[in-house]
């Protein structure tokens, strides 16, 4: 018995004609500024995630000080007096000399209770004497701090300042440094304040290291 139909396992073949291949979508040039072709102009391309974004930010580590013994309480204070002692020695003879000009041929009237016949060159001695000390104060406790880390005082005891990652001032903050400490030592209780400030923190630092982020270490 023969059958016209397919053989077993065969496909039978469709009598409906296969359409050809639809024709590709043409392609236009593109202008400054397009969003490439498939993309929505102004939403964001898919990025990868990393394993940086993955990861939980971790809160940044707190500064430290400078890996360095910090200088003790007394040593500071035996180079500020070294640093007193140095300009005080050069400029106490021109001090005094003007004053002894000054009043040297001086009358003092009872009646009236004033001074008379004064030398003015005398007080201008002593005005020279005490601007020599402070430009003297200020080059060696601030610029020379600024661009060495050390005072005349602190070179002899062992002590340097420097800043977080252990390097200078510069100049131009050491003599800020050195005006802000001449301002809170211009009176008593701002002098006191300076000088107890490094008993109360481990980095020993005073108000005016504060102030600019100065540390004192040993050398």
């Amino acid at each position: 018995m023969s059958s016209d139909g397919p053989a077993w396992g065969e496909r039978p073949e469709s009598d409906a004609p296969t359409p050809p291949p639809a024709d590709p979508a043409p392609q236009y040039p593109t202008y400054p500024g397009q969003a490439p072709e498939g993309d929505v102009a102004g939403a964001p391309h898919p990025v990868a995630a990393t394993s940086a974004a993955s990861s939980p930010a971790l809160p940044a580590a707190p500064p430290v000080a400078p890996a360095a013994e910090p200088a003790g309480w007394w040593i500071r204070v035996a180079a500020a007096f070294v640093d007193f002692l140095v300009p005080f020695v050069l400029t106490c003879v021109p001090f005094v000399a003007g004053f002894a000009v000054a009043f040297s041929g001086s009358r003092y009237d009872e009646a009236t209770d004033t001074v008379t016949d004064v030398e003015p060159g005398g007080f201008v001695i002593t005005g020279l004497a005490v601007v020599a000390f402070l430009a003297f104060d200020a080059w060696n406790r601030g610029l020379r701090v600024g661009y060495r880390g050390e005072s005349l005082g602190k070179q002899l005891v062992g002590v340097r300042i420097v800043r977080r990652d252990g390097t200078v001032t510069g100049p131009l903050e050491g003599f800020f440094r050195w005006m802000i400490a001449m301002f809170l030592q211009w009176t008593f209780v701002g002098l006191l304040v300076d000088l107890l400030w490094p008993l109360g923190n481990d980095a020993r630092q005073t108000v005016h290291d504060l102030a600019v982020g100065t540390f004192p270490i040993r050398t």
